[in-house]
């Protein structure tokens, strides 16, 4: 890694990222990571991370679990090594079966989403082994010891030994058994010595016990015999285990050698998925720390933070520069954070052309770099014969060297270690002939030279770390457009400095105290401005949240309007009904009564009952003009009635109108003056309500259904003055028109009736004649 990243601790983040890949391979990977210096490879480092993040979230992850196992295998093909242990070839059996396992996975995601297609070169270089990954997890054990069914002759050397191995260990227990109850052995079961079973016997006694000697304890107390009447059947042990042991390892050898003979596809399996383990660490980083992979353009960093320092503490900043920035000097007192916006800046331009993406917020934009100069610290050395300005002096020189455009560089206090005056010179000039260079720079100072240089000359701007003056305590935010003052006296002054000594200060200071203080109200009015538009901001959305709430009760309050008038037509719709419930009964009784007098009062009844439910709706209702031209014994108009009318009592708010055989009482909302009729009326003129039916259709009706609204039309039509209805009953089978005819030969309301003509409906149509009010 070159001393620019370095110095920027990029090393740092990047061993955050390795940290989160599981192979060691793709740790190595992971810190080697270098940012792209072109846009092809800065564009394809960031599709890489943003595919893998993608696929993160579809729950598969790179198959780099045993991936060192599997290089431990390779490495042993390379020095040699014939045969493998079962527990190595378990885990290459594993790792083999997680790369197809992945490569099926990925095929499927691709399937659906181009998001994959960053990564496809990967997984096309990943080996699909899934027969010999099947052939090595078969004949190995999950705990990592070769399977009994390996081969056919294994399985029958293994019961074979086993059955050995039994039929000797109960016939040791057998004699153990004996001897123990002559005190010959020792109190503990039969041992095995060198694969030999044997008795723990008293040395004393071992004359008693025939066998061969094996071992005996570090005391000489006892002595290890293997019975002589066992021998034969352990010799027929061993022999089986060596048998056994043989065929382990020609099994071991065959599976090794097949592994040795895909050893190019293993070593090119490593290299690819060690790649993608450490591509799906940036991936995490990336999610983790909600990176932003900012678009090209000018320098516009929102919401930028240091990767480096816990989210809980880091302070967030906006650092935005116009199109033609060439120099950004940033100014402000000691430790109030200007070296560690410093790195910031540079770290975030790095990781976002690394694949790893910046700390800032979307909307974010960086021009695209093609190299890095750095020169932050101390690199005193005294090894070298270098001081701390010559150190710098040499960072500076490679710069001036490194002939090219498009660089970036960051360089904190470029005069500092020297003398003032001087290094401000030479620091300006340098800047001057970088930026010359078409490079971009970001420089921290507390020379006034420099923040005099930003103020007057194109493309170089100001921007300063603000400070509390109440408290002298930095709060680590940046301000662009204005330089900060580095508060030298003040803080001294807060350290107890003695007063005559800072007085003394300020005099020999002259213009610089004064543009320390200039700066400072600079700042303070800039903060006042801000402080101000933030108020006005906030007032403005105040605003708009109370336009927004005062427009949702408005609708709300449109809503309970419309609720209320619906409300109002169901109460209207509601006494109609009961009106009309009392003319059904008024008029029930006058088809029953006989008398002529009775039928008249009766009839009065239904007239007022009509004159006052006539034409009542929820707009009349509303109406407020009246016609001021009304008067007793006038004309008028009655709406929703036909014809004129003479008023005969005039009250505060209603009259009393005789409209043809009618009396009806109506609001004066509803009369509208009018000139007398030429001649007086006849009592046989009625007067109709406009909106009157004088056709009644009862087809698809059922017959008890036609005669309740045939009984509802003939009152209606009493009431309103209609001489006749015609009535629709259709043909079809003839019900509805025998149940219209039945009805009308018995109705004392029916003077007569007839089939309709062919021009008013034929067959289908009944009309009905009937006979005047006085008379029904």
């Amino acid at each position: 890694m070159n001393n620019s990243l370095f110095r920027l601790e990029y090393h740092l983040v990047l061993k955050e990222i390795a940290n989160r890949a599981v192979s060691r391979m793709g740790q190595e990977k992971a810190e080697a990571l270098q940012p792209g210096w072109d846009s092809e490879t800065s564009s394809r480092l960031q599709a890489e991370t943003e595919s893998a993040a993608f696929i993160l979230e579809q729950g598969i992850h790179p198959p780099s679990g045993n991936l060192d196992e599997l290089k431990g295998i390779t490495d042993s093909i390379d020095s040699g090594i014939i045969i493998f242990s079962p527990r190595k070839l378990r885990n290459t059996g594993n790792v083999l079966g997680e790369m197809d396992q992945f490569v099926r996975s990925f095929e499927k995601a691709a399937v659906q989403s181009e998001r994959l297609l960053p990564l496809q070169s990967y997984c096309d270089r990943i080996p699909r082994l899934s027969k010999l990954s099947g052939k090595l997890l078969g004949m190995t054990t999950p705990e990592g010891d070769l399977s009994p069914d390996a081969s056919p002759e294994l399985t029958r050397l293994t019961k074979k030994a086993d059955r050995l191995e039994r039929n000797l260990s109960n016939r040791i227990n057998k004699i153990s058994a004996s001897l123990s109850r002559d005190n010959v052995i020792r109190d503990f079961p039969p041992t095995l010595r060198d694969g030999r079973y044997v008795l723990p016997v008293i040395s004393s006694r071992k004359r008693e016990v025939k066998g061969i000697v094996h071992d005996r304890s570090d005391s000489g107390e006892t002595v290890y015999i293997e019975p002589s009447q066992l021998v034969d059947d352990g010799n027929s042990l061993r022999e089986a285990l060596l048998d056994l042991d043989f065929e382990r390892r020609k099994i071991l050898r065959e599976i090794s050698l097949a592994v040795r003979e895909h050893s190019d596809e293993l070593r090119a399996g490593i290299e690819t998925v060690s790649s993608l383990d450490a591509i799906f660490a940036r991936a995490s980083y990336h999610k983790d720390l909600k990176t932003v992979f900012p678009s090209k353009g000018a320098l516009s960093l929102l919401h930028l933070r240091h990767p480096l320092i816990p989210a809980e503490e880091v302070i967030a900043n906006d650092v935005r520069l116009p199109e033609d920035w060439k120099a950004l000097i940033i100014s402000g007192p000691n430790a109030g954070g200007k070296s560690v916006l410093l790195k910031a800046i540079g770290l975030a331009v790095i990781c976002a052309q690394s694949g790893i993406g910046a700390c800032v917020s979307t909307g974010s934009t960086i021009p695209c770099f093609n190299r890095i100069h750095v020169s932050i610290g101390d690199q005193q050395s005294i090894a070298n014969h270098q001081s701390t300005y010559s150190a710098r002096l040499r960072e500076q020189l490679d710069m001036l060297n490194d002939h090219g455009s498009g660089g970036f560089v960051l360089i904190d206090e470029p005069a500092a270690g020297t003398d003032p005056l001087t290094g401000s010179a030479l620091a300006a000039s340098l800047l001057d002939h970088l930026a010359e260079a078409d490079n971009r720079l970001v420089v921290t100072t507390h020379q006034g030279q420099l923040k005099s240089m930003a103020q007057g000359k194109p493309g170089f701007y100001n921007g300063c770390m603000n400070f509390h003056e109440d408290t002298l305590e930095p709060d680590y935010t940046f301000t662009y457009g204005i330089p900060g003052s580095s508060f030298t006296l003040e803080i001294a002054r807060k350290m107890n400095f003695p007063a005559d000594v800072l007085e003394r200060a300020e005099e020999l200071s002259g213009d610089s105290f004064k543009l320390d203080r200039m700066l400072e109200e600079i700042a303070s009015i800039r903060s006042e401005i801000q402080q101000k538009s933030e108020e006005l901001d906030r007032e403005q959305k105040k605003n708009k949240l109370d336009r927004e709430r005062l427009n949702m009760e408005l609708e709300s309050s449109k809503m309970d309007l419309e609720r209320t008038r619906k409300k109002i037509e169901e109460q209207s719709r509601e006494w109609e009904r009961s009106i009309n419930s009392q003319a059904d009964a008024l008029l029930s009784r006058l088809a029953k009564t006989e008398t002529a007098q009775e039928r008249r009062s009766i009839r009065s009844e239904i007239r007022g009952i009509s004159g006052s439910s006539s034409g009542i709706s929820l707009k009349d209702e509303c109406r407020k003009s009246q016609d001021k031209n009304i008067v007793q014994g006038g004309w008028v108009t009655v709406k929703g009635w036909s014809g004129k009318g003479m008023v005969e009592e005039l009250g505060k708010d209603h009259a009393v109108v005789i409209l043809g055989n009618l009396r009806l009482k109506k609001p004066l909302n509803d009369l509208c003056a009018t000139v007398p009729p030429e001649e007086k009326p006849v009592s046989s003129d009625w007067s109709v309500p406009v909106q009157t039916r004088i056709e009644l259709n009862l087809r698809g009706m059922s017959a008890d259904e036609a005669l309740v609204e045939l009984d509802s039309a003939l009152d209606d039509s009493i009431v309103a003055g209609i001489p006749q209805i015609r009535v629709i009953h259709g043909k079809g089978k003839g019900i509805l028109m025998r149940v219209v005819v039945d009805s009308a030969k018995t109705d004392r309301r029916v003077a007569s009736f007839r089939q309709g003509r062919p021009s008013e409906g034929g067959t289908g149509v009944t009309i009905i004649i009937l006979k005047p009010p006085e008379e029904s």
